[in-house]
């Protein structure tokens, strides 16, 4: 019998989350430094490491910042 997993990822930068809400307005976000490329880029290396594929979710903000990265 095989095994089946389903693995998703949330696309986000860390200053995106709802936790921080009321402490990152929406209208700031451009003025963070963005970690979202390096990090996702880490995250697909490691999956591909390990023949891994992954649904991956991603932020509206982000797939207009970093069409790359969804190309990717």
């Amino acid at each position: 019998m095989s095994l089946c997993n389903a693995f998703t990822v949330d696309v986000e930068d860390y200053f995106q989350v709802s936790a921080f809400e009321a402490q990152v307005d929406r209208d700031r976000w451009g003025q963070y430094e963005s970690r979202v490329v390096a990090n996702t880029q880490r995250l697909l290396d490691l999956l591909a490491g390990h023949q891994v594929r992954a649904t991956f979710f991603v932020l509206g903000w982000v797939a207009q910042h970093h069409p790359q990265l969804v190309r990717q």
